[in-house]
Formats: C-alpha cells, sequence, structure tokens
C-alpha cells in the first residue's frame, strides 16, 4: 500500500504543468497615470452650401493620463485631459504651450473590454480577448441608439509611423459609410 501511495503522489505531482496566463491583449492599451499620446489631426471638409469650398483644419491634440479616481460603479478610472494646439504657418509646434484644455474624458479598464467616455458618451473601445475577426457592439454601454459594430482587422501585426517601427499593432475598425454625400471611415491603431 506504502508503494501505491508514493507512486500515486509523484504521478499526480508529474501532471501539474505551469502554463503561461493567456494573451488576452490587456497591454494594447494604455494606462498609465502620468503617460500622455500626442495626435497630428488633418482634416479636409469638401462644403458646397453655401457655396463650394474646401476647408482644412490643422491641430495637435494631447490626451494625457492625467489621475486615478472612482467612478459611481465602484470601479478605477483613469481621467484624461485633452490639450489642445492649433496649427501656425509661423510657430512650430514644438514653441507653443499645452494650455487650451479641450475636454476631460474618462476610460475604463476592465476584464472584458476597454470604456472610454467622449463627450459624454460611452464608447467601447477594445474588447478582451482580443482576436482577428472579433466584433463587439462599440456603443453597448452609450445611452444611444447608434449601433457601431466594431472589429479586429489586424492583430499583432507590425506597422510603422514617422519612422518609428511597433512591433506588434493592432487595428480597430469602427465606422464606415460612403455614399453620395459623406464619406466616413474611422478606424483607431494600438501598440502593445
Amino acid at each position: 500500500i506504502f508503494f501505491c501511495l508514493i507512486v500515486a503522489v509523484i504521478l499526480s505531482c508529474a501532471q501539474h504543468h505551469n502554463e503561461d496566463a493567456p494573451d488576452l491583449g490587456y497591454n494594447y492599451y494604455p494606462g498609465k497615470i502620468g503617460s500622455y499620446i500626442i495626435y497630428d489631426v488633418d482634416s479636409i471638409i469638401y462644403q458646397q452650401i453655401p457655396s463650394p469650398a474646401v476647408i482644412h483644419y490643422k491641430f495637435q491634440i494631447k490626451e494625457k493620463f492625467d489621475t486615478l479616481f472612482t467612478d459611481n460603479q465602484g470601479r478605477p478610472t483613469i481621467k484624461i485631459i485633452r490639450y489642445k494646439k492649433i496649427y501656425s504657418t509661423t510657430v512650430p509646434y514644438s514653441q507653443m504651450n499645452w494650455t487650451d484644455i479641450q475636454h476631460v474624458w474618462m476610460a475604463n479598464i476592465t476584464k472584458t473590454d476597454v470604456e472610454v467616455v467622449e463627450e459624454n458618451i460611452r464608447y467601447t473601445k477594445l474588447a478582451f480577448p482580443a482576436k482577428l475577426n472579433v466584433s463587439w457592439n462599440g456603443t453597448a454601454h452609450a445611452d444611444t441608439n447608434a449601433v457601431y459594430t466594431y472589429t479586429y482587422s489586424a492583430y499583432d501585426v507590425p506597422s510603422s509611423y514617422n519612422n518609428i517601427s511597433f512591433q506588434k499593432t493592432l487595428t480597430v475598425n469602427q465606422l464606415y459609410n460612403s455614399n453620395a454625400i459623406a464619406y466616413q471611415n474611422y478606424n483607431e491603431k494600438y501598440a502593445r
């Protein structure tokens, strides 16, 4: 009996595996307090009414992950402060200060998604686990009738922007609308 017990203990110990936790893609969303992202924004509007015109908007947006607080659901929430610099032909961005506070947003990072409140609308920016061709309702938590189906169209794909290379990026297609009046193509790209 003693011999059988020893063999049983050895076999049961041999069956335990130290497997790594699955990669759900949590590190695609920045969430470090004090970090920030600067976006170069370039927008072109083709106006027909009252008279045909092409209007260019150019500016920078800085999103700073400012502080952590507890929201009304008891969840840790990141306060995001958005600053803006208007493009100038005479003064480069590097010589301008981030003084124009544009908006204050917030973000929740949960085990199943990343929710960002923009202009009082809660968008589900990312869904976990992150995988190619996964789709979800980007406005599921929003108080709106609009349903935006978001989809991962690229996952862990190398990419570069302004000569900066990223080994693993993720692309979220958010909205595509094309008709005789308007063309809208919204997507976001994240890097680990």
